[in-house]
């Protein structure tokens, strides 16, 4: 071994986000490179399940947990050791470390979040953008946003895309299309949060105004508030909440979408975007913050803010079977430059000289 590399393993113990994503998928690809280095994970005592790594070490360490681990058992365990936190956050004042800055959402689009996460953040952010060795973030869009917020160089935070490949070992689960009357429907598809900047009622406004029959189904966190800020007292007809579901029922959905559909205000990056190509779905997509940096010329785009743009565009593509294809494929060849492998090597050769 060259080196010793610890890894802030906090993100073992939150639900599956896009920032969760990221750091499983990360290590994974950087346990499947076997580099010339050791690797040790660190987390607290509630992991579980433990991940099935064959060359990260997981190491359970400390007594407390959530933020409390983070910033006080982590830094007295390490002793001025390197640690790398893929997870938007570290220990603030530890810098002998490398951190993954996702987005500036928590400045950009403040009312997406409480007062105290936005106070936290904050002050995480502008620490760790001070003291840290390297910082890593998505896309070239995040880096001018950190930039711009954080008042640093935009030099100061280095780009690595991320990989949309990771639904690509599982096998998909087609039951959920039983289970809400999809199988053989026309659908659409959107994957998000609750969060208002997923821009979601926009999206809500211009399906009641189809002329085509098609369904809109909604994988994520509930969305009953999103109904009522569009002033719906009730779900359209036409629209599915679908809730929480497994990388399987994903993967099985974009399959069989006639296309995602992605409203978003704000996005670091956009997985989704890639994750719908990688699996043959059409993407429509908002031309706002990182996507058309992550789409490229592989999914078409409409004016977020525009009901009436969502609308056309949506029938355009619903109305053509062949631009559909012609989307597939542009996606799929657009997609496979993205892989976990690129992100964990990129990653690795920028934190080696850290060591």
């Amino acid at each position: 071994m060259s080196g010793r590399m610890f890894i802030n393993g906090r993100f073992l113990t939150q639900p599956l986000t896009g920032v969760q994503r990221y750091a499983h998928e990360l290590l994974r690809a950087l346990d499947a490179l076997n580099p010339s280095v050791e690797m040790i994970c660190l987390a607290p005592p509630e992991v579980f399940p433990r991940p099935a790594w064959n060359n990260i070490a997981l190491r359970v360490v400390g007594t407390h947990r959530g933020n409390g681990w983070e910033q006080l058992d982590l830094p007295l365990w390490l002793k001025g050791r390197f640690l790398f936190s893929p997870s938007n956050v570290g220990p603030a004042f530890y810098p002998n470390q490398a951190a993954t800055f996702h987005d500036a959402s928590v400045f950009a689009v403040p009312e997406a979040y409480s007062r105290m996460f936005k106070i936290k953040y904050r002050f995480l952010f502008r620490q760790i953008a001070r003291t840290a060795r390297r910082i890593f973030t998505d896309s070239i869009f995040s880096q001018r946003e950190l930039a711009h917020y954080l008042e640093r160089d935009p030099r100061r935070f280095d780009v690595v895309p991320l990989g949309g490949d990771h639904l690509q070992h599982i096998r998909s689960d087609d039951d959920i299309l039983d289970l809400h009357g999809l199988r053989n429907q026309p659908y659409l598809l959107m994957v998000a949060s609750q969060s208002p900047h997923k821009n979601t009622a926009r999206l809500l406004e211009a399906v009641t105004k189809l002329q085509c029959e098609v369904r809109l189904a909604l994988a994520g966190g509930g969305f009953k508030k999103i109904f009522q800020h569009a002033g719906l007292e009730r779900l359209p007809d036409n629209v599915i909440q679908l809730g929480y579901i497994s990388d399987a029922e994903l993967k099985a959905l974009y399959e069989h979408a006639r296309c995602l559909v992605l409203p978003s205000l704000y996005e670091g990056f956009g997985l989704p975007v890639l994750e719908a190509m990688s699996c043959g779905c059409p993407v429509l997509s908002s031309r706002a913050a990182s996507l058309p940096e992550v789409g490229g010329t592989a999914a078409l785009y409409f004016d977020p803010l525009s009901v009436d743009d969502i609308t056309d565009t949506i029938e355009g593509v619903i109305s053509s079977s062949s631009h559909q294809d012609a989307l597939r494929e542009r996606g799929r060849i657009h997609a496979a430059q993205f892989t976990w492998n690129g992100t964990a090597r990129q990653t690795l050769d920028l934190l080696l000289p850290l060591l």
